[in-house]
């Protein structure tokens, strides 16, 4: 899959055996935290999501209210949604919240990792040379494309998964939704305080678009 994901059922196996639901409760939204890395394994079948919480709760005193539980169970739910509602997730579940027409094309500066924000050309560098993003690089970089260039989610839902090695489509299409507030009740909005909050200083964005407010944020998104 890539020099970070050996295409084995021992390396998933191995993988497993270093996830810590407690570090990982309590680092996960930074880019440098304790992630699982498990889902490519999980989307090219190398190991079941039952399986591997049923591996982990063998070693841990897991609940439903472990942070890495619930996310689990996000996965799995993307998946009973897709499998309900078929290809009405590739649409709007709910009416887009902003009345503007979205783009059709994903713009070429983000494209080339040349829009001049640090976070999102960092991110898409990482995503060409890797097929990896940590997520909360997957949230910034589907908000930023949706609420601030205007681009329909769809647009960019497509670009990531033919870049992802964990490409899920269930996963990766309904999480842009939720982000661009098709499937959720709110646009998910980030700004330049919380990307310097979670990720290393290359990635900081300071005088940029997003080096706003949420409120001002919320405008632009609406």
């Amino acid at each position: 899959m890539s020099n970070l994901f050996e295409p084995t059922v021992e390396a998933a196996q191995q993988q497993l055996s270093r996830v810590q639901p407690a570090r990982y409760a309590q680092t996960r939204n930074a880019l440098q935290g304790a992630v699982t890395r498990l889902s490519p394994y999980f989307t090219h079948g190398f190991i079941e999501l039952p399986q591997a919480l049923a591996a982990l709760s063998s070693r841990f005193p897991l609940s439903g209210q472990d942070k890495l539980v619930m996310e689990f169970g996000w996965r799995e739910f993307f998946a009973h949604v897709w499998q309900h509602q078929g290809e009405a997730i590739f649409k709007d579940l709910r009416p887009a919240i902003s009345k503007q027409r979205y783009a059709s094309r994903l713009p070429a500066d983000v494209r080339s990792a040349s829009t001049g924000v640090p976070v999102i050309d960092q991110a898409v560098r990482e995503l060409y040379a890797t097929g990896y993003l940590h997520n909360h690089a997957r949230m910034w970089l589907a908000s930023y494309v949706v609420h601030l260039r205007k681009v329909h989610w769809r647009v960019g839902a497509d670009w990531l998964y033919g870049h992802l090695l964990d490409g899920d489509l269930a996963s990766n299409h309904l999480s842009w939704q939720w982000v661009a507030g098709t499937f959720s009740v709110k646009p998910y909005l980030f700004n330049a305080d919380n990307v310097a909050r979670y990720a290393p200083s290359e990635w900081h964005s300071p005088g940029t678009v997003i080096d706003t407010s949420y409120e001002a944020l919320e405008v632009l998104a609406r």
